[in-house]
């Protein structure tokens, strides 16, 4: 028979400063409460007659995760250290995640003030909200068998497009060389597979790409494969299932997005680096002239952040537009997402930006910065 009164009451504890009460704290409360996550906010726990170090240490004690809110005005205080002394030092048999959202703080910041946080801190960091929520939605709610696998992209600049004093394979769609700030945001750590793609189909009665058997299932053996012949159109259609049954944000990336993912911040060519080598992806010049299992060239072959098979393997749509004339692109750089190349309204008139090459596509086609259609 359990102890009910060792239980917890709560998913998340939000530790936060008053001045950041109305700007971020109650933003998030809110959000994971729209999603059913359980939050404990001082601003709707507390009544008149409680006794806030009371109620502060039964939340502490009876919330499976802390969400602490860094900021100057957090480290202002004398009290924020014992709440966060106390959810990193729990040692209780519960999850002692720490989820910090910052405002211009860095980690010599924390490691002066709090060094059991620094030294404990237990998931990275970002500056977007969404991105916050989104990691406190996987640690409470864990990754379904049929979703993709995601990485988290900080918040940031990078190179995005060719230069061509770097190499002569620099084409014209893709100049000039240009820097992007994009958000936090996350992407699938692989291509979405077979196996992920059946699920969809099963729950739905899509309809299944050319070459599966009869009964709705992938090749034999290509399970882990990533599934292939999928129009763009039922790539949204994926997306939006996925987004509906998970209650996520799920939709396709856009190409700032996507090449991000696939190079990092400092413009290199390919996900490894500046030098080409026909062992680390699956293209023409080495691979076997089918796809690969996602993955199967990581990690030497994964981008900065950890992606796999940004080069090669298989083509991968995106969001963006590239136009009405296959030959150039009408949507050319500098990047701008105002412009719009992102209309999700767009007609079938149009086509859209594929990204990464395949395995029957030379090593130019899958450079970080090559753009197709």
């Amino acid at each position: 028979m359990s102890d009910v009164t060792n239980q917890p009451l709560w998913d998340v504890f939000i530790s936060h400063a008053s001045e950041d009460k109305e700007t971020v704290a109650r933003l998030i409360a809110e959000a994971l409460a729209r999603r059913g996550v359980k939050v404990w906010f001082d601003a709707e726990q507390l009544t008149l007659g409680d006794s806030l170090r009371r109620s502060i240490d039964e939340g502490l004690a009876k919330s499976r995760y802390g969400l602490v809110i860094l900021s100057g005005h957090f480290f202002a205080k004398e009290w924020p250290k014992k709440e966060l002394d106390a959810l990193v030092s729990r040692d209780d048999g519960k999850s002692k995640v720490i989820l910090p959202v910052w405002h211009e703080v860095t980690a010599s910041d924390v490691a002066a003030f709090s060094p059991m946080l620094a030294d404990k801190l237990a998931v990275s960091t970002s500056e977007g909200l969404d991105s916050v929520v989104g990691e406190i939605l996987r640690a409470v709610y864990p990754r379904r068998p049929f979703e993709p696998e995601l990485i988290l992209i900080p918040a940031g600049e990078f190179l995005m497009g060719s230069d061509p004093k770097q190499g002569r394979d620099a084409l014209g769609s893709e100049q000039p060389q240009h820097t992007v700030y994009l958000p936090g945001y996350y992407i699938s750590r692989t291509p979405v597979t077979n196996a992920q793609y059946a699920a969809f189909v099963e729950a739905t009665g899509h309809e299944q790409p050319k070459g599966w058997t009869i009964d709705q299932k992938p090749p034999v053996g290509k399970e882990d494969h990533p599934v292939v012949k999928v129009f763009w159109h039922e790539a949204v259609a994926y997306c939006r299932w996925l987004a509906k049954v998970t209650d996520r944000p799920y939709r396709l990336p856009n190409e700032a997005e996507w090449e991000k993912a696939a190079r990092g911040t400092d413009g290199r060519k390919f996900p490894w680096g500046n030098r080409w080598s026909k062992k680390l992806c699956n293209t023409d010049e080495g691979g076997p002239d089918d796809t690969t299992p996602v993955g199967q060239y990581s990690p030497q072959g994964d981008s900065p952040y950890g992606c796999a098979d940004m080069a090669g393997n298989v083509w991968e749509w995106t969001r963006s537009l590239w136009g009405k004339d296959w030959q150039k692109p009408s949507f050319k750089y500098p990047y701008d997402s105002e412009d719009g190349r992102e209309d999700p309204e767009a007609g079938n008139n149009i086509s859209r930006v594929l990204r990464g090459g395949s395995w029957f596509g030379l090593q130019d086609f899958a450079r970080c910065a090559f753009r197709s259609w």
